[in-house]
């Protein structure tokens, strides 16, 4: 932990602060002191913490599951209900159906007259759909239609066949005014109708279909609807009398905007029915349930809540703080260039901050735009286009969501700090190469069997009727969602084939691979773990500041007992013993954890060499035993050599027989006999 320590005095003492920091002798500012006393990669995670918390309380503060309640009730309402049996606006497939569903579902529903119990609804009622949501405007019906003979009918059958119309394109859009003033000859029967639809640039952002893969542009022939039950029938029964869902026309859009004053949320519905140019019809329902005004409340003080107030003001702190971490990447560009975004992760900050600027312009143009027409949400006899500043609102949305896994993975950059909580990123890194090689192998194999289940089943199953979905179901198949009985149904020895083929190939081989080298790269960054070593107590900064922080309410609710209650009884070991097992055990579990880390491989290479220091250890107090055995053989010779070296061996006295008292005391030195049997011993120097 870098201490605030005071240094030695460099100002002149003319200044005379008293209590300066880095003055000898004056103590240091506890203010300063305590900012000193964190370490930098603490102080940048902090705030990087904060600026998280901050991001995911503007995300969640606003949201709940109202905005999913409002979208059931409006699709329940509209497209679950069945106008025929089994039949609802997910089951149609015929233009019949389609009107049959305009004029018992769509209308009715949109312009209610009566409530459940039959009794009159008053003219402010009739405005309110399900009774909790307020139309806005009126509803608009968009059609799209294709020129006359856009394709090309053969030679063969141009005698069969009058009329040709194509796919839907950019370039074959027919952009005429339908039913004004247009007479209609049929089976000999003039009509002409008085019905004004014309034909609108702009009417609405273009659309993309994910069930046909088509876009449709924004243009098209327009009927506003109005709010009388009465008027909006006759409207209908003349564009059904008139052919209106004719042999060119390739999409309707309806689009309605409510209000829920409950929940304050403002809903963008658009019913999509689309007519393929080979016969199919699909349907499709797109409720949008968003808090777009609630901002515009806050600025104009209209009764916002306090949620919605906080977060505006959470909101704009988070954009200042986006301001405030794209100047300091600028800054250090300027300082460092272009090459600071060699390194992944300040190439992974860019993209973020970018995204987020990205993220504050679209929000302040999708709250200019409400605020424009913020004063026309209470005008009813007019179509309220909202189409754009929904389509920004979810753009954010969108841009968030990946912003969000940016975010939380730039939190790896902190933890890579601490050596175990590094090991993901590590191995990511040193199984990179070998991944990518791998991706290109999937790759080739996904993009083969894509195309050949798309060539055999395209025409038949919908999951492979595109490439794109045909990469997609392949893709789920290696997840264990596919349906193999669907495949043999259409052809019983491709379909075997082509699945157990790729299977076998992606999942069993080329996956294990991948899986193989993942953890081939994790041993190898658990092995350079391990011979790193270092001190099982030693922390980094950022992990020891952290430490602080989470035992920092321990230490201050015992501050707090000490200063009311008084010093605790000191019923257990000292703190001094304490510490000692503490560390004593950190030891212990870090030695654990090592033993639990190492491969089955260093764990035979370790228990081998166990074994040769056991040895060895051995053989050296072997070894020193034997030469202390050696040097007590050597004193034990030379002590009887110093023996040897210090006594002499003299002749008998006496006579030869032994008679007289030498003779005795010879004899008696013999065991009684009268004969002497050894010599005299005299030490020298005697």
């Amino acid at each position: 932990m870098a201490k605030a320590e005071a240094e030695s005095p460099k100002k002149s003492p003319k200044k005379g602060k008293k209590g300066a920091a880095g003055s000898a002798g004056d103590p240091v500012n506890p203010a300063i002191a305590f900012y000193r006393s964190w370490s930098e990669e603490f102080k940048e995670f902090a705030l990087y913490l904060f600026f998280v918390i901050i991001f995911c309380a503007v995300i969640f503060m606003p949201r709940n599951a109202d905005p999913y309640f409002m979208a059931k009730g409006i699709r329940d309402l509209f497209t679950q209900n069945e106008f025929s049996y089994n039949v609802d606006f997910e089951r149609m497939t015929t233009k019949k159906q389609v009107m049959d569903w305009s004029e018992d579902i769509l209308i009715p529903n949109l312009l209610p007259v009566e409530d459940y119990n039959g009794n009159d609804l008053t003219t402010l009622e009739k405005q309110f759909i399900l009774g909790f949501n307020k139309r806005l405007g009126t509803a608009r019906i968009r059609t799209v239609k294709v020129k006359e003979n856009s394709c090309t009918v053969p030679d063969q059958l141009k005698s069969k066949i009058q009329e040709c119309y194509a796919t839907i394109a950019s370039d074959n859009q027919d952009t005429s005014n339908y039913w004004n003033n247009r007479t209609t000859i049929r089976n000999d029967k003039v009509t002409t109708t008085i019905l004004d639809v014309p034909y609108i640039a702009g009417a609405d952002a273009s659309w993309y279909s994910p069930a046909t893969k088509l876009t449709y542009p924004g243009g098209g022939q327009v009927i506003e609807l109005d709010n009388d039950l009465q008027n909006v029938t006759e409207t209908w029964d003349k564009v059904k009398n008139h052919d209106f869902l004719d042999s060119a026309t390739r999409a309707i859009f309806v689009n309605v905007n409510m209000y829920n004053a409950n929940v304050d949320l403002v809903s963008a519905t658009k019913f999509s029915i689309e007519f393929s140019s080979a016969g199919a019809v699909f349907t499709s329902a797109q409720i949008r349930c968003l808090p777009l005004i609630r901002p515009v409340r806050v600025l104009l003080g209209d009764g916002a809540t306090s949620n919605a107030s906080s977060t505006f003001i959470l909101e704009l702190v988070f954009f200042g703080m986006v301001l405030m971490y794209v100047l300091a990447e600028v800054r250090i560009i300027k300082t460092h260039g272009w090459g600071y975004l060699k390194n992944v992760w300040n190439q992974l900050e860019a993209i973020n901050l970018l995204l987020f600027v990205v993220v504050m312009i679209l929000r302040a143009l999708s709250l200019g735009y409400i605020g424009n027409v913020y004063d026309s949400f209470g005008i009813d006899n007019s179509y309220l286009d909202l189409d754009w500043v929904v389509y920004f609102a979810k753009l954010v949305e969108n841009v968030n969501a990946f912003n969000a896994v940016l975010t939380f993975l730039k939190l790896f950059k902190f933890v890579r700090e601490n050596r175990r909580m590094s090991q993901l990123i590590d191995t990511v890194e040193l199984a990179s190469i070998d991944m990518g090689s791998i991706m290109v192998i999937i790759l080739v194999i996904a993009t083969g069997y894509g195309i050949a289940f798309h060539i055999a089943f395209g025409h038949a199953v919908t999951e492979y009727r595109d490439f794109a979905e045909s990469l997609f179901t392949l893709f789920l198949a290696t997840l264990g969602d596919f349906n193999m009985d669907e495949l043999r149904s259409y052809n019983q020895v491709l379909g075997a084939f082509l699945f157990v083929t790729f299977i076998v190939i992606m999942f069993f081989v080329v996956i294990s691979m991948f899986l193989a080298i993942v953890d081939s790269a994790y041993e190898s960054v658990r092995e350079q773990l391990l011979e790193e070593g270092g001190d099982a107590d030693e922390v980094d900064p950022l992990t020891r500041d952290v430490l602080r922080v989470i035992t920092a309410p321990t230490i201050i609710s015992n501050k707090i007992y000490v200063l009311f209650v008084g010093e605790k009884v000191a019923t257990g070991p000292s703190e001094e013993e304490l510490e000692k097992r503490r560390k004593e055990e950190a030891k212990r579990l870090a030695e654990e954890e090592k033993k639990k880390m190492m491969s089955p491989e260093m764990m035979e290479r370790q228990a081998k060499l166990k074994v040769e220091h056991d040895f060895k250890s051995l053989y050296d107090e072997a070894m020193g035993r034997i030469e202390k055995l050696k040097a007590s053989q050597d004193s034990l010779q030379k002590t009887l050599n110093l023996i040897s070296d210090n006594i002499t061996i003299t002749e008998p006295v006496g006579d030869e027989e032994g008679n007289g008292e030498g003779g005795e005391g010879a004899g008696a030195g013999a065991e009684g006999t009268g004969e002497t049997t050894g010599d005299k011993i005299t030490a020298k120097g005697e």
